[in-house]
């Protein structure tokens, strides 16, 4: 026979490593102060503006878990930090931190309505700006780390940026790189009277692609792709070649292949190259708000003001476009198995089979101009101009994820415990 009490040490040591391996991801972090580790800790998902989740455990159905009610309409999208907690600015000037079960765990106060959508860094800070032209840092608990103002000539409509080295990238008029702590890094300036609204895609280097936009008057808008390195200098512009209606607005996605791709007000979506040349451009009938989503088949959607999403082969003819019965500015997200998600000006929000068949559809109390963002375990948040944040899916209960995170540690322990017990001798 064997001794209790060795045996009794090792079911203990063998406890507390499934405890700890089972938590380990908890304590997994990237360079300090870089973006979370998120399904969707910014606008579009990720540093290229993928609009893609290839994470997530399961698609999202249509049933509307909760809804979270604010005081006033939004049309900004929503962020989710490592813990699940939702972030999403109302025109209420409220920022508020929502948690997975759809209660509130507070909200902050600021001066002015909110139109960006924020970004969440790994230690739990979110920035994000205003439509009164402040920037803010706060602590994951909902206090205010820093807010800065000064240098912003109008309102801050772009979503900010965390790039590896912690710096965020934050765009009213120019584009500035602010250092964690609030100071400026660089600044880049145009030199016009112009505007950035487009949130800044990077590269796998780090240069950084992003949208500008002025208008001069009724019959002189125009518009230019940027590209800056890491540092700020400009690379190359691309002009869009017409003065009128060519505004760009949408924010730029980088393929796999670093081609970019965006849509502009001339009712147009342009591939660009990353030496800033034209690979094709693809007409809708209506101006393009709408950011592009590309799929792992390297498959481009986009909204438009045509009423339809497009879908897009990597070459710049059409897949297929499906029709809503109003405007499509919100930007798509895609899911891990390609299905396609966004809202409609109809009131509705939508997934489409990546063939272009309807899925399901959801209906809001309003338009839809909020782009959704896709949580880890088959849901999705999405915003509405009747002032509601929406949960959809079918959540897992909190014990059942837990008892499934920790199916595989168990099985290992219970392996080598097998393997370990002294066997009789007869």
């Amino acid at each position: 026979m064997f001794s209790k009490r060795p045996m009794i040490k090792f079911v203990t040591s063998i406890v507390v490593l499934i405890m700890i391996t089972s938590t380990l991801p908890l304590f997994v972090h990237s360079a300090e102060g870089a973006l979370a580790e998120s399904s969707w800790p910014k606008f579009r998902g990720d540093l290229r503006n993928t609009g893609r989740n290839e994470e997530s455990t399961q698609e999202v159905s249509n049933h509307t878990e909760w809804t979270f009610q604010t005081e006033g309409i939004i049309d900004s999208s929503p962020a989710i930090g490592t813990d699940g907690t939702l972030y999403i600015g109302s025109y209420d000037r409220k920022l508020y931190a929502i948690r997975s079960d759809g209660s509130e765990k507070w909200s902050f106060q600021t001066t002015s309505s909110i139109s960006s959508a924020p970004a969440i860094a790994d230690d739990g800070t979110i920035y994000f700006g205003t439509n009164g032209g402040r920037f803010y840092s706060l602590n994951s608990d909902g206090t205010e780390n820093w807010m800065i103002s000064e240098p912003f000539e109008t309102s801050i409509i772009s979503s900010p940026v965390i790039r590896e080295d912690g710096s965020v990238l934050i765009a009213s008029q120019d584009l500035y790189s602010l250092y964690p702590n609030g100071t400026i890094q660089w600044k880049y300036s145009y030199g016009e009277e112009g505007r950035i609204i487009s949130t800044p895609a990077l590269d796998e280097d780090g240069n950084i692609y992003f949208g500008y936009h002025a208008v001069v008057s009724e019959l002189e808008q125009w518009g230019e792709l940027i590209a800056l390195d890491p540092e700020g200098n400009e690379i190359w512009k691309y002009d869009l070649p017409d003065q009128y209606l060519n505004q760009i607005l949408s924010s730029p996605a980088v393929g796999d292949d670093g081609n970019i791709y965006f849509g502009s007000f001339d009712y147009k979506l342009y591939a660009i190259d990353d030496t800033g040349s034209k690979l094709w451009e693809y007409v809708t009938d209506g101006l393009i708000y709408s950011s592009p989503a590309i799929g792992p088949d390297g498959t481009i959607y986009v909204g438009s003001a045509d009423n339809n999403l497009y879908a897009l082969n990597p070459n710049g003819t059409e897949k297929w476009h499906f029709e809503t019965g109003g405007e499509v500015h919100s930007s798509p997200a895609v899911g891990p198995e390609g299905m396609i998600y966004f809202g409609s000006y109809d009131n509705h929000t939508y997934s489409l089979y990546p063939n272009g068949t309807e899925r399901w559809r959801i209906e809001t109390g309003d338009n839809v101009f909020s782009s959704p963002a896709l949580g880890p375990d088959g849901d999705l948040y999405i915003a509405s101009v009747d002032q509601k944040l929406y949960a959809l899916g079918e959540r897992t209960e909190e014990v059942s994820r837990v008892i499934s995170q920790l199916t595989i540690p168990i099985v290992i322990a219970l392996i080598f415990l097998v393997a370990l017990i002294p066997k009789k001798s007869k």
